[in-house]
């Protein structure tokens, strides 16, 4: 397996806590090893949004890589995401996680603050970020690509610009809308890779349209399952891709990820652990303050998703093979 030609799945994965609010390695651990030892999967996404990026500080971000790089196996890769608004900060993050051992960086958009987002259409302004990556740090990079409502989208004319970049190897691709996710594979996917990034029902019609592999946070939720239901929309009569959707995926992209509409202020990433808790994975839901863990009600519709998904018997002892 190669960073810089991505293909499959690669799950992003959840960062536990313990009761002190500090990282709970074992736990950790014990999550990114089911998840790598699953079938199919590729390699790691580590410190995305549902690794609670934003809560980690520099320190936490590089031990997280480099017990990540540790679980992997079999040529497996890990990706790790980095954010800031200032070109000499994203290089530093970057070299820090190339040290650590990542294979490759989820760039997370630079332009994704108030004064910066109208810039996201400006060529020369993104490219001053991932020139200065490409440059000075060497690692391949997917370029996450937020839903058009974040107002940090980049246009295609400037996605295109990114993929002359050497080390620009796939753009994630998050958005929730089908119609703009044909738009971008159509434009990119002969220039670059294209991963699907949507934990929504839209998520069948983009890989049927097109895609080189996912990217999704959903899959930290039995990867096996996942990793299988890419396996059947490549490989299988469709309506065998469509049962395995339906059956047990649209379930738990609601309960969990509220088919990326939220509809409240519930972190997902606290959705998520809560699940793995459910499965018996990892011990506790918590998320770092700001972010909101789940309520009650929502953990008996995650509960419900489970039990419907076949990963959870009514009385609650899970089936899950991870």
């Amino acid at each position: 397996m190669n960073a810089a030609e991505p293909a499959g799945l690669y799950p992003a994965t959840v960062t536990p806590f313990a009761s002190s609010m500090k990282i709970d390695f074992p736990a950790l651990e014990a999550h990114l090893s089911a998840t790598a030892a699953a079938p199919g999967i590729r390699g790691l996404v580590v410190n995305g949004h549902l690794g609670e990026i934003l809560a980690l500080d520099a320190k936490e971000r590089v031990d997280i890589v480099s017990v990540a790089k540790s679980t992997c196996t079999n040529g497996q890769v890990v990706y790790a995401g980095i954010v800031g608004y200032r070109a000499e900060d994203l290089v530093e993050q970057g070299l820090r996680a190339k040290v650590a051992g990542a294979d490759g960086l989820l760039v997370l958009p630079p332009i994704d603050v108030r004064p910066y987002r109208r810039l996201a259409a400006n060529p020369d302004s993104v490219l001053h970020f991932f020139a200065e990556l490409d440059k000075r740090v060497g690692l391949p990079m997917v370029v996450h690509q937020y839903p058009d409502f974040t107002g940090a989208a980049y246009p295609l004319a400037v996605l295109s610009r990114l993929a002359e970049l050497e080390h620009v190897v796939a753009v994630k691709a998050a958005s929730v809308d089908i119609s703009t996710y044909t738009e971008l594979w159509d434009t990119l996917s002969e220039k670059t890779r294209v991963l699907v990034a949507t934990d929504a029902p839209g998520l069948l019609g983009m890989l049927l349209h097109g895609s080189h592999g996912a990217l999704i946070g959903i899959a930290a939720i039995e990867p096996a399952l996942w990793a299988e239901f890419l396996r059947l929309v490549d490989e299988s009569p469709l309506e065998h891709a469509r049962d395995l959707f339906v059956r047990s995926c649209l379930p738990l992209m609601d309960a969990v990820f509220e088919n990326q509409v939220p509809r409240g202020m519930e972190s997902e990433a606290s959705a998520t652990k809560e699940a793995l808790v459910q499965l018996g994975q990892i011990p506790s839901s918590r998320v770092r303050l700001p972010s909101v863990e789940v309520s009650e009600q929502r953990k008996l519709a995650i509960r419900d998703a489970l039990v419907r998904a076949g990963l959870m018997q009514g009385d609650g002892v899970g089936t899950a093979s991870a």
